[in-house]
């Protein structure tokens, strides 16, 4: 042994050659001592114990490790002796290896210890106590040396804590098998299970001859298949009951007891066990189904909000860990050549979103239709305010700067459209799609141009923007005058052309709408009547902020999803379905909107509300639900947040 200044380890060598649990505790000191001694020159932590007065610093040391239950003072024919709890542990680790070997030997019961060893070697703990915490997670260690708890009827059983407890409880269905092999008890306890069992003879047989002849595989079925837990916990109630009734208990009568308490336990565990991966396989279901719902894009902290059909948050039913294992199994697991189900872009600030493969063309599609109109009257306001001035933008005569401008006002607009076209999963992905209505976004092997993609004309933008202008701005010999007299200088023009025209005219809608609002609540201040109108337009602009992204309108979002739900071919067939779903929202909603109050006006209250209303027999013939449900949110919505004033 290499030299050590540890007393447990001291402690744990002496039992080793003396081959017994304690140690005299006189005997011990002087040991400590005549080592230190000894080995002083090799460690020089041991001169504590050289000096007369060395047993103060042992007793110290001695008094901590009883107080951490490593050890416990005894007397033994009236001297003191310490006794070692690892070596315990050790002995009974080995006792476990030859049951092992020899199944017919009796699990240590708390009467085979010694009467001189003191009762603190022992930590006494409730069966389900134990096994519930090792066989969830397994710590072994020569620390502890456990009395298991049973009920009244079953005696106590040792368990040292360096023993696994799978292996434990493979020992128990091991004595429970080999009591079962005998062919009176085979036949008498499949009897007992068949009869209380009618109509599942061959469905009992099976299980049974199973477990006779293969433990091992009775472990995993008991550990993976939920269908046997009932078989599991009536054969141990079978086998419980007959041997209660004996009045004197033999070693091997006590071991079928035990081994059946132990198998109650696990059973009872992995019992629950399953229902939470059935609860948690169920929980991911939802999710996936939730992240294939509009907006069809998400980020970690949408996702964690995530909640189900009752309002439940999904986190809880899974750990956060979990989640983040499935993730990204989803988002890195592929089948043969074929990209990930679940894909991963990033925005220019890096933020990351997660969208599922087949989402990703659907929502290109509708964040051009989306951004296309807001866009085009952007550039046409801002070039005719350009033309008022006299000036000249190179977007108004040439293609490419046209497309560079195009480009910068999706990427302020719709950073999400910009950063998909920018993927390096697109190309694949669109040339994988066989959605209906394919359109083609690549052109020998590049990403057609923005103005296609948006169907945008730089001709007729900039027609459209002159068609504004007064009518002597079309006379040349009259423009040339006035563009001589008040044209500006370079430097004193405006400096803000940086800023993408489509997000000032966004900014100017929103500020509008803002001031629409407030006067309708000034307006509704004067009269106390109106109150609650005001307060659930309130309540509106609050829950607008959760529903409607941050660089979008509510307007925008719900031209967006009419899109995708509405299927009509026609103009005339699309509007009719529109004004109908419109007025079917209206009518449902009315009779709510009386008694609604604004603190129960919330975004899970509008979900709940959308949800119902969907699932009516009217709104079922509508395919594509999830685009319409969020339609009907962001429909509700809309009617709370422009309630009129009167």
């Amino acid at each position: 042994m290499s030299t050590t200044s540890n007393i447990l380890t001291l402690l744990k060598f002496t039992c080793s050659k003396q081959k017994a649990p304690m140690v005299e505790y006189d005997q011990f000191s002087d040991y400590v001592h005549r080592y230190a001694q000894h080995h002083l020159e090799e460690n020089p932590d041991l001169a504590v114990y050289c000096s007369s007065d060395y047993k103060v610093p042992l007793e110290t040391e001695i008094n901590s490790l009883v107080s951490d239950r490593q050890i416990a003072i005894g007397t033994v024919r009236s001297k003191d002796c310490i006794f070692v709890v690892p070596y315990l542990v050790e002995s009974y680790a080995a006792l476990f290896s030859q049951i092992e070997a020899n199944v017919k030997i009796p699990f240590p019961s708390i009467g085979d210890l010694p009467k001189s060893v003191p009762a603190e070697v022992v930590t006494k703990r409730q069966s389900d106590e134990i096994l519930y915490g090792r066989l969830e997670k397994e710590e072994l260690n020569d620390r502890t040396l456990y009395c298991v708890l049973f009920s009244k009827t079953v005696p106590s059983l040792l368990y040292p804590s360096s023993y696994p407890a799978v292996s434990l409880l493979h020992l128990a269905l091991k004595k429970i098998q080999e009591l079962l092999r005998k062919e009176e008890s085979h036949d008498y306890f499949l009897k007992k299970l068949s009869i209380s069992n009618p109509g599942k003879e061959l469905s009992i047989k099976t299980f049974f001859n199973q477990f006779c002849a293969e433990p091992v595989a009775a472990l995993e079925s008991l550990k993976n298949t939920g269908d046997t837990f009932y078989y599991w916990s009536q054969l141990c109630y079978f086998l419980k009951q007959d041997y209660t009734k004996l009045k004197d208990f033999t070693p091997e009568d006590v071991s079928v007891l035990q081994s059946v308490a132990i198998i109650e336990v696990a059973t009872s565990f992995y019992k629950s066990k399953a229902a939470e991966r059935i609860q948690t396989e169920a929980a991911f279901e939802q999710l996936d189904t939730l992240m294939k719902n509009p907006p069809y894009y998400f980020n970690m902290a949408d996702i964690i909000k995530m909640k189900d059909k009752n309002g439940i948050p999904l986190l809880g039913q899974y750990k956060e860990e979990q989640l983040k294992s499935h993730l990204n199994a989803k988002s890195q697991e592929s089948v043969g050549n074929q990209m990930p189900e679940l894909l991963i872009f990033k925005l220019k600030d890096d933020s990351g979103y997660y969208i599922y493969k087949q989402r990703v063309i659907p929502l290109v599609l509708r964040l051009a239709n989306d951004v296309r109109i807001l866009v085009r009257e952007a550039l046409i306001k801002h070039w005719h305010r350009c033309l008022l001035e006299h000036e000249t933008l190179p977007e108004m005569k040439e293609n490419l700067a046209f497309e560079r401008c195009l480009e910068k006002e999706v990427a302020s607009l719709e950073p999400v459209l910009a950063a998909l076209l920018e993927a390096s999963f697109l190309p694949v992905v669109a040339f994988e799609d066989k959605t209906s209505g394919h359109i083609t976004l690549f052109k020998d092997g590049s990403l057609i141009p923005y103005s296609e993609l948006l169907m945008l004309s730089r001709h007729e933008i900039f027609a459209d923007a002159r068609l504004r202008l007064p009518f002597w701005y079309t006379l040349p010999p009259i423009s040339w005058i006035i563009k001589f007299l008040f044209k500006k200088p370079k430097s004193k023009k405006r400096k803000k052309e940086a800023e993408p025209a489509a997000l000032k005219f966004q900014e100017e809608k929103k500020a509008e709408e803002q001031e629409v609002l407030r006067k309708r609540n000034e307006e509704d201040s004067l009269d106390p009547r109106r109150s609650r109108r005001r307060e659930l337009r309130k309540a509106a602009a609050e829950v607008e902020k959760e529903l409607v992204p941050e660089n979008s309108t509510l307007d925008r979002e719900l031209k967006g999803y009419m899109h995708e739900w509405n299927d009509r071919i026609g103009k005339q067939n699309y509007d009719n379905l529109g004004d109908d779903v419109d007025s079917l929202i209206r009518d449902y909603f009315r009779k709510i909107l009386r008694t609604l109050k604004a603190e129960s006006f919330t975004a899970d209250r509008i979900r709940h509300l959308a949800e119902t209303l969907v699932d009516t027999p009217s709104m079922m013939k509508i395919k594509n639900h999830p685009a319409l449900k969020r339609y009907v949110e962001l429909y509700i919505l809309k009617i709370v947040k422009n309630l009129p004033s009167g």
